[in-house]
């Protein structure tokens, strides 16, 4: 089992915890800021902040990899994890810094799904990373794996009927652009939750 580890070894699974929070916390961020964009600075400077946090505990879990003999699965598994954890702060900060260099006021109702799609994703992950240290939870860990999965098809298709009104009634290039970025950019934060989830999944596949 995966709890069967030395007590430093505590350590990983709290950081990875730690991270998770984070995310949950800027997606929720992003979220709200689509309702209020006439204060998405506040949001914006909020989700940079969260990145730099994540930044740092991935630092912090790469340190504890090269001091710890014996570690509660394999090391490169570890590496994954917290390097996939991180990217989704990262990807969810360049997509939050795009709003005020556009100078956006607005964004359509598909756009507003996707983020909600995102923080949904977010929990859910959390869910998954908080049960990973007991192979007990095991068929907990893949339902909520599963459901993330299911959200980025949801995604998807949100993005396609986003960029479809886009092509069809969007006279202004500039804002035509600004937009399908956005689409992008957020879609990609969920891929990167999903990334996750799969790596997840193949850690208990390992060792169950």
């Amino acid at each position: 089992m995966l709890k069967r580890f030395l007590p430093s070894q505590e350590g990983f699974f709290r950081l990875f915890q730690n991270t998770a929070d984070i995310i949950v916390d800027s997606t929720t961020q992003f979220h709200t800021m689509l309702h209020n964009l006439d204060n998405q600075q506040q949001y914006v400077d909020t989700i940079a902040a969260n990145e730099e946090k994540g930044d740092q505990i991935a630092h912090s879990a790469f340190e504890l990899l090269h001091k710890t003999f014996i570690t509660p699965f394999d090391r490169h598994d570890i590496h994954e994890l917290t390097s996939g954890l991180d990217d989704i702060l990262d990807l969810l900060n360049r997509c939050a810094q795009r709003f005020p260099f556009y100078q956006l006021k607005e964004v359509p109702e598909e756009m507003i799904s996707l983020a909600e799609l995102s923080m949904q994703s977010s929990i859910l992950l959390k869910q998954a990373v908080y049960r990973l240290h007991s192979l007990k939870k095991a068929d907990e860990i893949f339902k909520f794996c599963d459901e993330i999965g299911h959200n980025e098809s949801k995604a998807h298709q949100f993005v396609l009927a986003g960029e479809k009104k886009l092509f069809a009634h969007e006279k202004d290039f500039k804002q035509f652009y600004k937009l399908k970025d956005i689409y992008e950019k957020t879609k990609l934060v969920i891929n990167s939750c999903q990334d996750v989830a799969n790596t997840i999944k193949g850690i208990i596949l390992e060792y169950s």
